[in-house]
């Protein structure tokens, strides 16, 4: 059975997930957030292969694949005998710029807006 580890930039994001959800929604409610996160999370310790992959969604090699938990996003990647969870980010985030660098809009596309 393959070991689930977090990168400190995930548990980053747990912790950052959780002081929004209290603030915004109260304690009882970040804890259960964080809980479904981390329990979908564990699944992958059984099915490492259970996420979508997400090369498939962009026009980018990568071996990452992602679990939804909405309305976040669990990157990983199967590293051997270990899953190792990336980073955990919310769907409003430019998921494409925080993993690799490149933006999600083309300079083309700014540019066709900005004109």
């Amino acid at each position: 059975m393959p070991k689930l580890i977090y990168t400190p930039k995930a548990l980053d994001d747990l912790q950052g997930i959780k002081a929004y959800a209290a603030k915004q929604f109260g304690k009882d409610r970040a804890k259960a957030c964080v809980k479904e996160i981390t329990s979908t999370a564990k699944q992958l310790e059984l099915f490492p292969g259970e996420g979508s992959r997400l090369e498939k969604l962009i026009e980018y090699p990568t071996n990452y694949q992602y679990l939804v938990v909405k309305p976040n996003y669990v990157f990983y990647r199967v590293e051997g005998d270990a899953v190792r969870v990336i980073r955990i980010l919310n769907e409003k985030q430019d998921f494409l710029q925080i993993l690799f660098g490149i933006s999600s809009i083309s300079e083309e596309g700014e540019d066709y807006w900005q004109s």
